[in-house]
């Protein structure tokens, strides 16, 4: 007993030590730990709202952020030792300024930058300012995102003149086959003639080449960047007419958003953003989900009882894991998954898709400007689709096809950038991809099933490439580039059954190895400080995807039917142009372009009845594309911004010996003429609004030119206010003035959304 008190008795002692040393580290940490408040002014001493406030102690780690309220005011606590303040602002200069006593009120002003050195990655593969690259490019800014009245990214998007998808259709209620996506008119379809990456990885639907775009949304989103012009020299198929980079925000200390919104035809949403930051590790998660019940796409006087609304639910989630310590060196892990639900108009027609991806990459950032990057990525991928036949009076509907096709892809790239001879900065890389997609389908007759068809095989692709950016001096650059790929479709064939007698037959098709050089040159030279003119000519290529090899569709009374004997699309082209910075707040570019595109893939009528018409892709002879586009933008005081861009295209087919009547004709979906036009307005202490307007000019929706599609103009506008320093509200309208335009004829017109309405609450901290 004795000896059990004793051993109580000191570990009593332990305790009250222990206890001792916590309360004395502790009242330590709690002295230490201080309150700072500041604000942040322009020249003027007006406030600023909405100023990223970054706090790093001496080494220059980054401790926490804090934002600038609506009086510009912010305050944040800390008992670590704080070196200095980062202020940062797209419209400003940053700023770096000490941290002196708590006692001190914290006055940061902010001047706004003279010439905004916006930064590319996309039209060199590596980060340069846009003005100096010998391309064209546009970026837009999160803070274009998030002002954008559009609820897509693909309706955002449409404000700038030379982006178009394959329809005149919101992916909100449009099929995902035909969101494939041109740059200037280089012949649309639901194939994309555009790469999409998404972080450097591509988006494109491995099997059809269109994109998702409902996998993204706006508030996830750092900027898009949006490469006009042969991108093959660098990416290899599929950048046949440009790349479209989308890049996600990143941070480095803990933040997290929620935004809430709702609107006409029963829409409703939710975005979320979050990220964890702990010394090198850090995490992120992001996902939104989006229902809407669309509208009608058929107008009332010729609409039936088989017409419903086209509506849509889709939902998305991502998860990353990062590493970076402080030795140049940074690790990333993402996964991804993407479901949507779609109602495609009438009462049967529906489809379906779920993705999984998952993505990974290492990075080293060596010395003098050495660096080198690989990227793996997975995807798994089902997609359904039904097709029906529909009667003249729209009475009836018939289930013609059902079809699955299950998709797999695994990819992966690694490139090095290095600084040669003090002036030649080279970046040479590899990539690869391997697809296997099947199209499956029951064919019925008399609404019963009577055939069933797997078709499909197996794709590679895959290059190597070479850049060289070369500074002779500071004014000039050139750009040589070339790449070499190659690509195989192999283990492919068609199996049917015919249902009624079990007969089956296989057919297999060719194995098809092909491979390509295409070079691009270009050279830009700044005649003066705010003055740059820039050329190129460059070769790219597109190989035929599984879908257009081996699948088939229906829409409305046209079917078009795969063609397996496809060959690559071939496209040579120049532009040249300049950009010009009038003053502080007027900035003004103009390019002139010409493109020749061989064997392209175009949907060529066969046959033509009045209750059927039948196309098969093929490849048609030669297009020719050719125009100009200009932009100007214009800023004054602080508050107020105006854009304008206009898109003349003029678009062809020069050659076509199958079919002499083709040629001269115009390319279907593409107009000649395209305008938009914008004003913000931009005040914390009031609101921040932003109107626009988009003209699209007639275009037809076939290649005999027979089915015209008339021009139209809508307007939106876009409205919010902080109620709080962590609260935004936000009210939007797309075509306020509800303008009805047609979107497509099948012959049968389908028209594009009406009116739509939304607003939201957008919380931060």
């Amino acid at each position: 007993m004795f000896t059990v008190s004793k051993n109580l008795a000191l570990l009593a002692r332990v305790f009250l030590v222990i206890a001792i040393v916590w309360l004395v580290l502790a009242e330590s940490a709690w002295a230490e730990t201080l309150e700072w408040h500041g604000k942040v002014v322009d020249e003027s001493g007006l406030p600023i709202e909405g100023i990223v406030v970054e706090v790093v102690d001496a080494a220059g780690r980054s401790l926490l952020e804090t934002r600038s309220d609506l009086g510009g005011k912010f305050s944040f606590e800390s008992n670590a030792a704080i070196g200095k303040l980062r202020v940062r602002h797209p419209d400003f200069e940053p700023v770096e300024q000490a941290v002196g006593s708590s006692a001190e009120a914290l006055i940061v002003t902010l001047r706004p930058v003279m010439v905004r050195e916006t930064m590319t990655i996309t039209a060199t593969r590596t980060p340069q300012p846009v003005e100096g690259v010998p391309a064209s490019v546009v970026v837009v800014s999160q803070a274009d995102l998030q002002r954008s009245p559009a609820v897509t990214l693909d309706d955002t998007l449409r404000q700038l003149p030379a982006f178009s998808l394959f329809r005149r259709s919101s992916s909100l209620v449009a099929h995902p086959t035909t969101q494939g996506v041109s740059l200037r008119g280089i012949g649309p379809s639901g194939v994309s003639r555009t790469l999409v990456l998404w972080d450097g990885i591509p988006l494109n639907d491995p099997f059809g080449g269109w994109v998702y775009w409902h996998q993204l949304d706006k508030n996830s989103l750092q900027q898009v960047e949006i490469a006009s012009g042969g991108g093959s020299s660098l990416y290899g198929s599929s950048a046949l007419g440009g790349v479209i980079q989308v890049l996600s925000r990143s941070f480095e200390a803990n933040h997290f958003e929620l935004d809430l919104h709702g609107g006409s035809q029963a829409t409703a949403g939710a975005d979320f953003l979050g990220s964890a930051v702990r010394g090198p590790w850090s995490g992120n998660f992001s996902g939104s989900f989006l229902h809407t019940d669309g509208y009608f796409i058929v107008d009332p006087p010729v609409r039936g009882l088989v017409d419903d609304r086209a509506g849509s639910v889709r939902y998305a989630l991502r998860a990353g894991g990062f590493y970076k310590p402080a030795n140049g060196r940074s690790l990333f892990l993402q996964a991804n998954h993407f479901a949507e639900d779609r109602d495609n108009g009438t009462a049967l027609q529906k489809n379906e898709t779920d993705i999984t991806s998952l993505r990974t990459g290492y990075r080293h950032d060596g010395a003098n400007g050495r660096e080198w990057q690989l990227r793996g990525y997975g995807l798994v991928e089902k997609f359904f689709s039904n097709f029906t036949a529909v009667s003249a009076n729209r009475r009836q509907e018939t289930l013609t096809l059902d079809q699955v096709v299950p998709v797999r892809s695994a990819g992966g790239s690694a490139q090095w950038t290095g600084l040669l001879f003090s002036r030649h900065l080279v970046t040479s890389g590899i990539d690869w991809q391997w697809i296997r997609g099947n199209s499956e389908e029951v064919s019925f007759a008399a609404s019963q099933p009577a055939r069933f068809q797997v078709a499909g095989g197996s794709q590679q692709l895959g290059g190597i490439f070479m850049q060289d950016l070369f500074t002779p001096t500071s004014r000039w650059m050139i750009q040589l580039a070339a790449r070499l790929d190659g690509w195989s479709n192999y283990r492919s064939q068609r199996r049917e059954v015919l249902l009624a007698n079990g007969v089956t037959t296989a057919t297999p098709f060719v194995t098809q190895k092909r491979g390509t050089v295409n070079p691009k040159a270009g050279v830009s030279y700044r005649v003066r400080e705010q003055f740059t003119l820039r050329g190129s000519y460059y070769h790219s290529f597109r190989a035929p995807t599984l879908n257009e090899l081996y699948r088939g569709f229906r829409v409305g009374s046209v079917v078009t039917n795969p063609n397996d004997q496809l060959g690559p699309e071939k496209l040579k082209g120049a532009e040249g142009g300049l950009d010009w910075h009038l003053g502080t707040g007027v900035t003004a570019r103009f390019t002139g372009f010409w493109s020749q595109l061989e064997n392209a893939v175009s949907n060529v009528t066969v046959s033509s009845l009045p209750t059927l018409i039948t196309r098969r892709r093929e490849n048609v002879g030669e297009i020719r594309a050719q125009g100009i586009e200009t932009a100007l933008a214009v800023r004054w005081r602080r508050d107020w911004a105006l854009q304008g861009a206009y898109l003349w295209s003029d678009s062809k087919v020069t050659q076509f010996p199958p079919n002499p009547s083709l040629v001269s004709k115009l390319l279907p979906q593409v107009p000649k003429h395209r305008v938009t036009a914008s004003l913000g307005y931009s005040n914390a202490r009031v609101l921040n609004a932003f109107v626009s307007a988009r003209f699209v000019g007639a275009q037809y929706d076939d290649d005999l030119n027979v089915f015209l599609l008339g021009n139209f103009a809508v307007f939106d506008f876009h409205v919010s206010r902080a109620l709080h320093r962590s609260l935004r509200l936000y009210v939007s309208a797309e075509n306020v003035l509800d303008r009805r335009f047609a979107v497509a004829k099948t012959p049968l017109e389908n028209i594009g959304a009406p009116r739509m309405l939304h607003a939201g609450l957008k919380l931060t901290f």
